[in-house]
């Protein structure tokens, strides 16, 4: 007998999507053509920063979706025990003991551990020096979430 499992998997990717999705709406609500109709948009400043708040929602709760949905399919897939030893490990490597083998997935899993890690855990002592976009990097979370989506996901 299957035990019945209560999980937020679903709610974390809804809220992740959902995010997502009005980080767009606030960048495209707040630029415009230019009023000579040449190249380019001009963008209004917004103090309330709306679409960065989106944009960290959707990477941490992207983050949240990943982590919950390995973690359920591994202990499906090879137990408790076994999961036990991956808990710690990256994405990509949990990723790997459930079959994956697209290494742009693999990749790309790689990239979010690490600009989540650096956006979420700021230290602006340590700056690296690479400048990064929240919002690009919701763009990339997005994409991840998908391509993981498709592949494990019925």
């Amino acid at each position: 007998m299957n035990q019945l499992v209560i999980t937020n998997v679903a709610t974390y990717k809804a809220i992740a999507l959902d995010a997502h999705k009005e980080m767009h709406e606030h960048i495209n609500s707040g630029r415009r053509p230019k009023d000579d109709g040449s190249p380019g948009w001009i963008i209004t400043f917004d103090p309330e920063q709306r679409s960065f708040k989106k944009a960290m929602i959707s990477i941490v709760f992207t983050g949240m979706w990943l982590e919950a949905l390995l973690h359920l399919l591994i202990v499906r897939d090879h137990g408790i025990e076994k999961f036990k030893e991956f808990d710690f490990k990256s994405y990509a490597e949990k990723m790997r003991s459930l079959g994956c083998s697209d290494q742009r997935v693999l990749d790309a899993a790689e990239k979010f551990r690490k600009c989540r890690k650096e956006l979420v855990h700021e230290k602006a002592h340590f700056d690296t020096g690479e400048i990064k976009t929240a919002q690009d990097e919701a763009d990339n979370a997005h994409q991840l979430l998908v391509a993981v989506d498709s592949l494990f996901v019925p």
